[in-house]
């Protein structure tokens, strides 16, 4: 159990990111390409002792990031533990024990134009790796794909999201005391920073974000032919029929929806119900609500268990997307309040 954590009524005043200079970046990425060449040949062992550099110096700052996480939206221990530091362990302890197997080639049979020959696949470094984070889970989908980018023997150079600067500022000193920026560096900054990363020849870019921001990132490596992995966001539909448990559905779809406030590529976002269970399913959602956040507006906004939306423009959109539904016939059953200044939306179901 982790012990209670004392939230502020207002969110504090979070660092402000300032841009990296250009030039930098480019001197950075020009001193990695010789430590990739290096690295192309690194060894098993030499790989799993860089990710355990990187596992001990995130665990020695774990509370660390509950103060950053705190600062950035509100998001409890609890939920940084489960959805962000959890998932990064799971990658390191993962990749430490199965990275000498992945090593090791894979004898293939050759096909009947090849008889006579010997084939085998060997996985190789791709080279120089960008790390574009989003602001969502600006620590799991920073560090995950990161100490993929290690096991493989890659160098890499991350960009975390301007809009969390407490969680990026904690990772930057992480970056910055754990390697050498010719092995792995850490630019903060914002459109500008990510265009001029953009514009480098990289060997592989791993991206998580919008699909918008997503063609963006995939036409700029097709300049430089630099193969890509893009996490984008959707919808994620749910079906109920008449046969379900509906406590069970019930708790597993607020559960699912309202983790860090809905603000997950994969949160349910909206549910197919059939009709003979809607009534007791609504009745059930609303019951998990009431347990889970409080079954008054108060005790809702003030509990610890529910993370703030990320910043003042996020929170507009959500409240107008919630006016807008409202104003086309939407029923309220559940929350419904917004406070801008407080970048807050009671937990809602239409």
């Amino acid at each position: 159990m982790l012990a209670p954590f004392q939230h502020s009524h207002a969110l504090p005043s979070a660092p402000v990111v300032g841009e990296t200079d250009p030039l930098r970046i480019t001197a950075v990425f020009e001193a990695q390409q010789e430590t990739a060449l290096r690295w192309r040949v690194s060894t098993a062992r030499e790989r799993i002792e860089r990710i355990k550099k990187l596992r001990d110096a995130l665990m020695a700052r774990r509370e660390a990031f509950y103060v950053a996480f705190e600062q950035d939206y509100r998001k409890c221990p609890t939920e940084v533990e489960v959805s962000e530091l959890l998932p990064v362990m799971d990658e390191m302890r993962h990749a430490i024990g199965q990275l000498k197997r992945w090593m090791k080639p894979q004898k293939m049979w050759p096909t009947g134009t090849m008889l006579g020959t010997s084939a085998w696949i060997q996985c190789q470094p791709r080279g120089r790796v960008l790390i574009i984070a989003p602001w969502n889970y600006p620590l799991s989908l920073c560090f995950g794909p990161l100490v993929s980018a290690l096991a493989a023997g890659n160098t890499a150079i991350v960009k975390p999201s301007e809009m969390t600067p407490a969680v990026s500022a904690l990772m930057a000193k992480i970056i910055r005391t754990t390697f050498p920026e010719n092995e792995v560096a850490l630019f903060e900054g914002s459109l500008p920073t990510s265009q001029a990363l953009l514009a480098l020849p990289f060997d592989h870019i791993f991206f998580t974000g919008s699909p918008a921001v997503g063609k963006i990132v995939m036409g700029a490596a097709a300049k430089h032919l630099t193969s890509v992995t893009l996490e984008l966001g959707g919808k994620s539909p749910t079906i109920v029929d008449e046969s379900a448990n509906l406590a069970l559905a019930a708790e597993t779809l607020m559960w699912g929806k309202f983790l860090n406030n809905g603000q997950t590529c994969v949160a349910p976002d909206y549910v197919y119900v059939h009709d003979s269970v809607k009534p007791a399913f609504i009745a059930a959602c609303k019951n998990v609500l009431a347990a889970r956040y409080g079954a008054t507006p108060a005790e809702q906004k003030s509990t610890p268990d529910l993370a703030r939306l990320v910043n003042g423009h996020h929170t507009q959109r959500v409240a107008a997307l919630l006016a807008d539904a409202l104003a086309r016939g939407a029923v309220l059953h559940a929350g419904g309040e917004v406070d801008q200044a407080q970048c807050y939306i009671a937990p809602t179901l239409l």
